[in-house]
């Protein structure tokens, strides 16, 4: 594969002269991990490029450097370059992302290319990993200089990365008890400027920040039987340098992946000496401090559930065509994404088609995707309402396509592999005859199979589907985002607060007319001097919270031994995306999503593929009424 297969268009182009503060910038909102550096954006001519590493040696927010002053020159990449040589060149220079030029004769930005591109790259190609898990290419060597805990003084680790050419370290509980609870990488020091070791202020220089300042909280984390595969796409899809590796048992760290292990395993296969472990799906989850740490393993994500029971073979009985709806609301995909937002309380719709100037079906938008515009180009409170997002910066274009005569098995388990929410219904001849959303297929589920499953058996379990009223909204809707959920379950330690849900986040007043951006102004209490009593008030102004998103829910919830068939019930009634779980003794348990639902259908035909069996119903007569567009 050459280069120029993998290679996108750079999001950030700067000239020599730009501020190096400002480059610092733009890579944070264009979450970008590379700008170039040319002469002006119409020649295109290279001068360099910057990468996270040579923005956070900004250590305040006051610097006279320029971008050249930083820029970086080698290594570079050709379009025509072999990819496995520039992922050897890149490796041994240890950067994360260089700039894609026309030829060595004419030194034209014509792209980029980050190690994560390339992941993505090869597995959107079909590539398939010569090394099959985690074990056989994850770093155990010099274990202790991947690691670092809450406490450590942020300039550490700063170091290292700076330095010593690290992607990123594993935040542990502590070094003698080596379990994880997040990750700190380049990516975390030019999101936040809490770290800056030198900043005016009214009492001076600042003293040095902790990692728990600034760290990712919640990062996934993989088995060494986890397969590659895996473990690729959680890395690719986050833009995660590095993911711990745990001992299932204990929960504590046995290595580390980085991207370039990835990418290895890909173009390289197993290190040398390193023995193929039983290959056995470790789906990884999130791992929070003071928490007990559990793990769920299972042969895919769709068996993500509390308690496993036998799979159900035989299939409802219903087609594709029998659900279709012949029609969606459409806009175009020139509309502002508050045009969009207008068209579903115009026409009380989670889902909206996406049509180009031709009259072409070219994309999708949901409420879930309405997500993105929330949190697009950073934390959702840095965001403002009426900025305009146009449609195909949160559309799904990847959309599903079914036969007329597929099961809704077969549909849902394509649309749950595809993360969509909509799928579209064919002819023979491929013309669009329907649509199905996720909630045709929930609606379904509800008619026909009570007594199917209990909760325990599709729910979301363990802290994967629960936050605290207190976190921040950013940190739920990239919790969501990150595990593909359309709801979490709001509770404070003592009481469920109610729900996170999908279907209402793109509608809560994040602006206000007179006062502008929301914000929450929390005071705390403290002692002046150590031993003396509690005087000193200290206040704080924080960006908005879980509880100012909550749908509140007093007193509804399902049990884990409950037909899924009331959940679905209770979602109807309070117009929401999921209901919070509680055991028989009364602790909450997660969260069941519409979501899981889907993953419930889908996994029967899941079952009946691995079997050789076939998951499509006798073919019914087409559909009479044709699709179009509102």
């Amino acid at each position: 594969m050459k280069v120029w297969e993998v290679a996108r268009k750079p999001r950030v182009i700067v000239g020599p002269d730009t501020p190096a503060t400002i480059v610092r910038a733009l890579l944070r909102d264009n979450e970008e991990p590379i700008a170039v550096v040319v002469d002006n954006e119409k020649n295109m001519k290279f001068q360099g490029y910057v990468t996270w590493r040579e923005v956070i040696q900004i250590t305040s927010h006051y610097s006279n450097l320029r971008a050249k002053d930083v820029a970086l020159d080698w290594p570079v990449a050709y379009k025509e370059d072999d990819l496995e040589e520039v992922v050897k060149r890149m490796e041994e220079e240890k950067v994360y992302a260089v700039p894609v030029l026309d030829s060595k004769d004419n030194p034209v930005v014509v792209g980029v290319v980050s190690i994560a591109d390339i992941v993505r790259a090869l597995m959107a190609a079909g590539y398939e990993p010569i090394a099959e898990t985690v074990a056989e290419v994850m770093t155990t060597e010099k274990l202790e200089e991947y690691i670092t805990t809450q406490e450590e003084r942020v300039n550490r680790v700063w170091s290292d990365l700076v330095y010593h050419g690290k992607l990123g370290k594993v935040v542990v509980r502590s070094k003698e008890e080596p379990i994880p609870v997040g990750i700190i990488s380049l990516r975390e020091f030019v999101e936040t400027g809490r770290w800056f070791f030198h900043r005016e202020s009214e009492r001076g220089l600042k003293t040095v920040a902790r990692v728990r300042t600034i760290m990712l909280r919640g990062a996934p984390v993989a088995t060494p039987e986890t397969p590659i595969q895996y473990a690729a796409k959680i890395m690719a899809e986050n833009d995660f340098p590095i993911l711990p590796v745990i001992d299932e048992e204990t929960g504590k760290l046995v290595g580390v992946l980085t991207i370039y292990d990835v990418v290895r395993a890909y173009l390289e296969g197993a290190k040398p000496g390193r023995a193929k472990p039983v290959k056995k799906a470790a789906l990884p989850i999130e791992v929070k401090p003071e928490e007990r740490v559990t793990y769920a393993t299972a042969e895919t994500v769709l068996q993500q559930v509390l308690v496993a029971k036998p799979q159900v073979e035989a299939l409802i009985g219903l087609s594709a065509a029998d659900i279709a709806r012949p029609e969606l609301p459409a806009v175009t995909v020139n509309d502002t994404v508050e045009h969009a937002r207008r068209m579903m309380l115009r026409y009380r719709t989670n889902y909206l088609l996406v049509v180009d100037e031709k009259g072409e079906i070219v994309g999708v938008v949901s409420k879930w995707s309405m997500l993105r515009a929330i949190g697009l180009k950073g934390p959702i409170w840095k965001r403002r309402v009426h900025d305009r997002y146009f449609i195909d910066y949160v559309m799904d274009t990847e959309i599903p396509r079914v036969k007329a005569d597929d099961s809704i098995e077969q549909v849902a388990l394509k649309m749950t592999e595809a993360k969509a929410e909509v799928a579209i219904v064919v002819d023979d001849e491929g013309r669009p005859v329907g649509f199905i959303t996720k909630d045709d297929l929930v609606d379904a589920y509800a008619k026909l199979q009570a007594g199917r499953a209990k909760v325990e058996n599709v729910m979301t379990p363990g802290r994967i589907g629960i936050v605290h009223p207190h976190h921040s909204l950013y940190h739920a809707v990239k919790k969501m985002q990150t595990f593909y959920l359309d709801a979490l379950t709001v509770y404070d330690g003592s009481k469920i607060i109610g729900v996170v849900s999908a279907n209402r986040l793109p509608f809560v007043a994040y602006e206000d007319a007179v006062t502008g951006i929301k914000s929450r102004r929390l005071v705390w209490v403290r002692k002046l001097v150590r031993g003396a009593a509690k005087k000193g008030r200290y206040v704080k102004v924080t960006p908005l919270l879980v509880m100012d998103a909550t749908v509140p829910l007093r007193d509804v919830y399902v049990k884990t031994s409950d037909d899924v068939v009331k959940a679905i019930e209770l979602m109807r009634e309070y117009n929401v995306d999921g209901i919070p779980v509680v055991d028989e003794e009364g602790r909450v348990a997660g969260v069941v999503t519409k979501t899981d639902i889907v993953r419930e259908l889908a996994r029967t035909a899941r079952l009946r593929i691995e079997r050789g069996e076939t998951v499509k119903i006798e073919k019914k007569e087409k559909p009479e009424a044709k699709p179009k567009a509102q």
